[in-house]
């Protein structure tokens, strides 16, 4: 397309000097597509339209201007080089010579004045005219809600969506890095660069603070294989009030990066260390889990009060002692399949966890009676104990947990093939309060379900899993003396349709799991 030249002015012959065409082309001479272009014959200016200067006319956006009379449109309508987009000739327009005859004596045209900054309020009138056609971009309904409400919004977004909707806008950068909304950072997957990931959230949430996140409390980090050492000390050097940490499955961590957070974030209350099997010890120093080393700061302590370490194959009784040495505020303790804890273990946690209510060693196999009998030291405050699996523990153990944890609320013996009836009924006469019961796999009969029923009427959770002298007399005593049943497993005993009835008729909220596929 030939460009098309501006209008002659501030010259005296006919070409002249041209204006420059941003300000002064073809497209503030002729009115928009959807304009109405007026008739040859028809076309009379309007006085508030017409600006007349001495040298030069000066046309206004969206009007047409005349200086003399409407004949001269046809004298360019000819003229080859006047061509739109794409091909189209050019509409009727003014004749560039003649607007050089314009009157001298014309008086300059003033500039429209600015209004005062007072008056800028409508911002869309504001910046309509420099768009030059064009339409503003509609406004997002976000727009209209207030700071407070978008925070509220975002703070249901989990760690990743927040930070993808920092990118948004500027409005949306300054908002999602609000404080309030970084008390919790959770990460998870393997290819999750949780250490690069780490360094940039905390840079971020500290530069107003320009030291420390003192706003993150709890962080999860569940299956990140590329944390390392060098992460979790940086989480502890900029997350000083950090106390709730779950590291499930970040198998590169190791017992360095523990020691560098824990002897940083202090108000470390919760720590989940599931899998981390290259962890066997937490430690105050440097040189490692040497007792005589530890033994110099026992007046440092740890304040954790719920620890897991379910799958640190590495654990071992040095370490844990080490550990409750460290922590003796422990309330709750998950060694499940740490399989080289021993009696010794046993020992040395009930020694310094006094206040231990809840403590787990499932597929602790090392573990016999002579543990139990340690365990049975903690007393009433035990509420909760699992040794599922733990093939040496027989009646003699569970007698002696029974007589000295009589509060105990939870207790499973799953796969205990030695706990019979005899234990049984000194669980079922000393435990009053339990809640939940699993006995699957071990040699209880329908007598020992007589017992636990009579005695424990507030029993909710009942597991008896492949129990073969378990029958229909068992489980009709227990659903008519523990109406509040909820949850029941006769997976694999010999219970049939008669016993399956009882149960739904005295026990009509117990959801039963079965597997004879007449019950209905």
């Amino acid at each position: 397309m030939t460009p098309c030249t501006s209008p002659a002015i501030y010259a005296k012959n006919a070409l002249g000097r041209v204006s420059p065409g941003h300000d002064l082309g073809y497209h503030t001479l002729i009115p928009r597509q959807d304009t109405l272009i007026p008739r040859q014959d028809t076309l009379i200016p309007r006085q508030d339209t017409l600006i007349p200067r001495q040298d030069t006319l000066i046309p206004r956006q969206d009007t047409l201007i005349s200086c003399q009379s409407p004949s001269l449109w046809p004298e360019i309508r000819a003229d080859p080089r006047l061509e739109l987009k794409g091909g189209a000739p050019y509409p009727p327009s003014l004749n560039f010579s003649a607007l050089s005859s314009c009157p001298r004596s014309s008086p300059r045209p003033q500039l429209p004045s600015v209004p005062p900054s007072s008056a800028l309020e409508n911002t869309q009138e504001l910046l309509s005219p420099s768009y030059k056609g064009k339409k503003l971009p509609r406004a997002s309904p976000f727009d209209r809600l207030s700071d407070d409400l978008v925070v509220r919004i975002l703070s249901f977004l989990p760690t990743p969506a927040l930070c993808s909707v920092s990118r948004v806008c500027r409005r949306w950068y300054t908002l999602a890095w609000e404080p309030s909304l970084w008390t919790s950072i959770s990460l998870s997957g393997d290819g999750t660069p949780a250490d690069r990931a780490l360094k940039q959230i905390t840079r971020l949430l500290s530069r107003d603070n320009a030291v420390n996140c003192v706003q993150i409390e709890k962080v999860s980090l569940n299956g990140c294989a590329r944390l390392s050492d060098r992460g979790l000390g940086l989480l502890g050097r900029r997350c000083p009030e950090l106390r709730h940490l779950e590291l499930r499955g970040c198998v590169n961590v190791t017992n360095v990066g523990v020691f560098e957070l824990v002897t940083q974030c202090v108000n470390l209350t919760h720590l989940d260390v599931t899998g981390c099997h290259q962890i066997t010890c937490i430690h105050l120093s440097q040189q490692g889990c040497s007792e005589a080393v530890d033994a110099l700061l026992h007046s440092r302590q740890l304040y954790l009060q719920h620890l897991d370490m379910t799958d640190c194959f590495g654990l071992r009784d040095a370490g844990l002692s080490v550990i409750v040495r460290n922590c003796p505020q422990l309330l709750r303790l998950y060694l499940r399949r740490c399989i080289n804890i021993t009696d010794v273990g046993m020992k040395h946690i009930a020694s310094y966890c006094q206040t231990l209510r809840e403590a787990s060693v499932s597929d602790c196999v090392q573990v016999t009676d002579f543990g139990m009998y340690e365990l049975a030291k903690l007393g009433p405050n035990l509420r909760y104990l699992s040794v599922a699996k733990c093939d040496q523990i027989s009646d003699a153990g569970i007698k002696q947990i029974a007589r000295h944890c009589y509060k105990l609320r939870y207790l499973n013996v799953r796969g205990c093939e030695a706990v019979s009836d005899d234990s049984m009924e000194m669980v079922a006469r000393s435990c009053p309060r339990l809640r939940a019961l699993d006995i699957g796999k071990c040699d209880v009969t329908d007598n020992g379900m007589k017992l636990i029923s009579e005695n424990c009427p507030n029993l909710k959770k009942l597991s008896v899993k492949s129990c073969d002298m378990v029958t229909d007399r068992g489980i009709q005593y227990i659903a008519y003396y523990c109406r509040g049943l909820q949850q029941l497993n006769i997976q694999d005993c010999q219970v049939t349709l008669d016993g399956y009835r009882t149960v739904k008729k005295f026990c009509r909220r117990c959801i039963i799991e079965h597997t004879n596929p007449g019950f209905f």
